[in-house]
């Protein structure tokens, strides 16, 4: 059995489709977005007698946490939600399995670094610089010395398809200005590795397959800013590249600080995993679906 914290949202819910379609036996939770389906239920992490409910009901070999705030200026306002959903959720769900030594996979974030150095492998020093990034480092910290098999997950702004409840994406975002036939203010000085969430989705399964531990960076081939990853966007999609204005970072006046931050996806490279250039991503996207249907 294979338990998904957070298996409503973005990642957590197009792992569930897959490994059911891989015949896996998948229970997965979800809190605020509804789903009536019997391999869904509802969960408050902040419960600590539902979780262990839960966890006696399924007695889960695997535990993936993909529950979490990333939100990241949310974060900042609200320190005490994002450590109730970063921290404290983790540690009760750690708390519970310990029972059934269940193997713990924690999905993490390339803003556990500040993006000071040119490039972050699996065995660098986090040093974050935003409280979402702390919260996510304490989470790491957490799953490490919980006594428990594990593996994190490290990756950089997912993108894909989504269903209607989950927020948006930096792509989807600019498919949704520029279909629309808005003007797209981008960011000129953010630099990101974007990745496709069903090559997220393939490596997470490769690597439980073959029964990894430790900590692995999960990222797309490319490293460039937001505004050059949306001209590419409208490329792909045929869209008018016009209408994305070039704007600075300081000038939105957001709360929380962003590092530049390259993760290398260098450990699953000794696995059967490709990761998807941006284009080839898009690509791939572009196939899935008529999304002149969706927009």
């Amino acid at each position: 059995m294979i338990l998904i914290i957070g298996g409503s949202g973005f990642l957590g819910y197009f792992l569930h489709e897959k490994l059911i379609e891989l015949g896996k036996k998948v229970h997965s939770t979800f809190n605020q977005n509804f789903i009536n389906r019997d391999d869904f239920e509802h969960l408050d992490l902040m419960d600590e007698s539902s979780v262990k409910e839960i966890i006696n009901n399924k007695k889960p070999e695997i535990v993936i946490y993909a529950a979490g705030l990333t939100n990241v200026d949310l974060c900042e306002e609200d320190n005490v939600l994002a450590r109730e959903l970063n921290v404290e959720g983790i540690r009760n769900v750690i708390d519970a399995t310990r029972e059934y030594d269940s193997k713990i996979i924690y999905i993490s974030t390339s803003a556990i670094f500040s993006g000071k150095k040119e490039e972050y492998y699996e065995d660098d020093k986090p040093d974050p610089i935003s409280f979402y990034g702390k919260t996510k480092l304490e989470g790491e910290v957490i799953v490490m010395n919980s006594g428990l098999k594990n593996m994190i997950i490290r990756t950089d702004q997912p993108y894909g398809w989504k269903k209607e409840w989950h927020h948006t994406n930096s792509v989807l975002r600019v498919i949704e200005n520029l279909k629309q036939g808005k003007d797209f203010r981008e960011i000129l000085d953010w630099y990101n590795t974007p990745t496709y969430v069903k090559d997220i989705i393939l490596a997470i399964i490769e690597l439980i397959n073959k029964e990894q531990k430790g900590i692995f960076h999960v990222v797309g081939t490319d490293y460039n800013n937001r505004l050059n990853f949306s001209k590419k966007v409208s490329d792909v999609f045929g869209l008018k590249q016009n209408k994305i204005k070039e704007i600075n970072s300081k000038d939105l006046k957001l709360p929380a600080k962003r590092g530049n931050v390259k993760l290398v996806s260098k450990k699953i490279a000794g696995f059967d995993i490709i990761m998807s250039s941006f284009s080839k991503g898009l690509e791939k996207m572009k196939m899935e679906v008529n999304y002149n249907e969706k927009y």
